[in-house]
């Protein structure tokens, strides 16, 4: 009985030695899960297959700033789709459109709206759109650099051509070839651009500041909405509605 109670722990023994999956190998040998781990990182097939899952894993694009959320921190209803609320109204629905412009330096000239606590003051906004070198850009990035800007409170008599313009342009009309206002955002240098990406809802973002959301309307028109950087509210920010100057 002695004997058959030895043999039976010696099983016992070897059968749990068998089932216990951190045994480690002989010195000088690989455990099976090793080599087949090394198999498969040094052959070729399976590291394209990686690299090709991993190359056709869908962007995420930039996210909207919550329209809603701003028509609200904006009070905007049916009945006031003027000022900020009106540019608002214009992002329901983004036309597609290439911010590489057909000369390769697009300037836009449009009402803005300057939001800060809820309130809101006009300005003249101005955007320009340039086309970027392929050496430029990083990945996702559009080929193009956005600048989005005003005309300085110095500047009374642009401002105020600036006015006409943007009533010629409402009009479907051209401006007189005397607008100084047209002559300026032509002719201005000093651009702070961003790189420029492709968003949901057809928009465009450029991060710049708080963000920038770009949404083309019919006509080359663009609605814009710049978040502020710091904000004390929800809406505080520029929204504008932009006409083409130069394409």
């Amino acid at each position: 009985m002695l004997v058959l109670l030895g043999a039976a722990t010696l099983v016992a023994c070897k059968a749990g030695d068998e089932a216990t999956p951190s045994r480690s190998a002989p010195s000088g040998e690989r455990a099976p899960s090793a080599e087949r781990a090394a198999a498969a990182s040094s052959s070729p097939a399976l590291g394209a297959v990686a690299a090709t899952t991993a190359a056709a894993a869908p962007r995420r694009l930039p996210e909207r700033r919550g329209v809603h959320a701003l028509k609200r921190a904006c009070k905007c209803t049916a009945n006031s789709p003027a000022g900020p609320c009106e540019v608002l109204a214009a992002f329901a629905e983004c036309a597609p459109w290439d911010p590489v412009t057909q000369s390769g330096d697009g300037r836009f000239m449009g009402e803005g709206y300057q939001v800060k606590k809820g309130a809101f003051v006009e300005e003249i906004s101005l955007m320009r759109t340039r086309r970027a070198p392929t050496t430029e850009l990083a990945a996702g990035e559009l080929p193009a650099r956005l600048a989005f800007d005003r005309v300085a409170d110095d500047r009374a008599g642009e401002r105020e051509h600036a006015k006409k313009a943007i009533a010629a342009f409402e009009r479907g009309d051209v401006p007189k070839p005397n607008n100084t206002a047209i002559r300026y955002v032509k002719e201005r240098t000093d651009w702070r651009e961003a790189p420029a990406l492709a968003a949901e809802h057809g928009e465009i973002f450029v991060a710049a500041k708080g963000g920038l959301h770009v949404c083309a309307q019919k006509g080359q028109r663009l609605a814009v909405i710049e978040r502020a950087s710091q904000r004390e509210h929800e809406g505080d920010g520029v929204y504008a509605i932009l006409h083409p100057v130069s394409w």
